[in-house]
């Protein structure tokens, strides 16, 4: 098994970026007012190939936790349906589909860098999409995650009130 920064610096990051920019289109309001839509193309082209470049570069820390990311298909309005699926191995290993699934909002990028990537059929299938979600979820508090110690912050300090509330 590759990590997903294994996985990443093997792809083409201009295939890569294309299908970023379908599944998560530039917003054009997310830029500033003086410039055209060509420059506006231009800059969200810069920042996904700094953010690419950042992922495939950062010190990765050890997948400690075994998490593995995986395609899976379910059966959706009498459609099959794929989706990523993040587990732990011993999860998999003892509960199969009933695995708890994980998401990687608060998770730093450093760590998700080092999760493995199945090597199942489906999930090389579909190894474009999982990529693309990965980086997706990764940056969910900025590219560089400049706003997850925040973030964190609050949702420490929520948890603590439902607990203290709750005693």
């Amino acid at each position: 098994m590759k990590t997903v920064q294994e996985t990443l610096r093997e792809m083409d990051k201009e295939e890569l970026m294309q299908k970023f920019f379908w599944e998560h289109p530039s917003q054009v309001d997310s830029f500033d007012d003086e410039l055209t839509i060509a420059e506006a193309k231009e800059r969200a082209n810069e920042i996904i190939k700094k953010y690419i470049e950042r992922l495939k570069n950062i010190t990765v820390k050890p997948n400690d936790k075994q998490m593995i990311f995986y395609m899976y298909e379910y059966l959706s309005n009498h459609n099959l349906e794929q989706n990523r699926g993040l587990s732990t191995l011993s999860d998999l290993r003892e509960k199969g589909v009933e695995a708890p699934n994980y998401g990687i909002e608060y998770t730093p990028q450093e760590e998700i860098m080092g999760y493995w990537i199945a090597d199942t059929e489906m999930t090389q299938y579909y190894l474009d999409d999982l990529m693309v979600e990965i980086m997706w979820d990764a940056s969910f508090f900025g590219i560089e995650q400049e706003h997850l110690a925040r973030a964190q912050k609050e949702l420490d300090e929520a948890s603590k009130e439902i607990d203290e509330g709750l005693e």
